[in-house]
């Protein structure tokens, strides 16, 4: 049996999360103390109020006690490996994590693993084009997205992993409602910078697979987006238009602008802008021969 103190720290973090306030998260339910002092581990809840706590937060129960237990309320570095393995081309470490999250949903039915599975099981599709994703419906993921109220980090990392493997018609859909979102607030501020990160990684992975127009679409969405005091993800737009002209055969003025971005990222970041230069390098190789 987990402890009180557990499972409200555990509450407290997925709450925040979410974007509710404690006043918010107890209306209706509880007193505002009483939730304040279970989640400092200082008493226990009636199981009925746990419920509506826990439906208020778009969860069950078994999750929340779950990731009680678990330390994938930590997953912003999962999705960080997943990035680099496929980044890597590393097939077999994909693999490997899909098993583990395969393993992992048929020991605990928790929806997590099943859409981290389906997740894992596309991107290895993009590597590997014989790699069968029958069992895994895509649109699951879509479906998941679109019916949380609020995108907490697990829904911005999803989200980042998955826009690559979607065309232009479902890419509409989901940044229409990342847009609606963002107006409405349900993306919390520290999120937001997560999530414009995102948009410019998939961004990066569509030229990479020549597939000018979502980048090109990506990059119009950022524009409306991304506010004038986030410099480093101002600067990396920069070199994705530049890419995207090399992508459109406007080479020499491609080029021109995209080491001059580098020359400007070197001054706040040496190794942002060595990352770039050899991105660069990458794109020159697939536009220019």
């Amino acid at each position: 049996m987990e402890t009180a103190d557990n499972i409200g720290a555990t509450f407290r973090v997925l709450r925040k999360e979410r974007g509710f306030t404690l006043k918010e998260m107890s209306e209706g339910i509880i007193s505002y103390s009483y939730l304040s002092k279970f989640e400092k581990g200082e008493t226990q809840i009636s199981l009925q109020n746990f419920i509506q706590l826990a439906r208020r937060l778009n969860m069950t129960v078994d999750e929340i006690l779950y990731f009680s237990k678990s330390k994938m309320i930590n997953n912003v570095a999962f999705f960080q490996k997943v990035s680099m393995a496929h980044s890597k081309r590393d097939l077999p470490v994909l693999k490997n994590y899909l098993h583990d999250e395969q393993r992992l949903f048929e020991e605990t039915n928790i929806d997590y693993h099943k859409y981290n599975a389906i997740m894992l099981a596309v991107t290895i599709r993009d590597i590997d084009e014989n790699f069968s994703i029958e069992e895994y419906d895509p649109n699951v993921l879509v479906d998941y997205l679109l019916s949380c109220y609020f995108w907490s980090t697990y829904e911005i990392s999803l989200f980042g992993n998955v826009l690559p493997i979607f065309k232009k018609d479902l890419l509409i859909v989901l940044l229409k409602e990342t847009e609606k979102r963002i107006t409405e607030y349900r993306v919390l501020k520290r999120n937001y910078r997560e999530l414009i990160r995102s948009i410019e990684n998939a961004c990066i992975i569509f030229l990479r697979r020549k597939e000018v127009d979502q980048a090109e679409y990506l990059s119009e969405f950022l524009e409306t987006i991304t506010e004038r005091s986030y410099y480093f993800e101002k600067i990396r737009k920069l070199f994705i238009d530049s890419v995207i002209k090399l992508a459109q055969e406007d080479f020499e003025e491609g080029e021109r602008e995209a080491r001059q971005v580098i020359a400007t990222m070197a001054v706040f970041d040496e190794a942002f802008a060595k990352n770039h230069a050899l991105e660069l390098e990458t794109f020159l190789e697939i536009y220019k021969h």
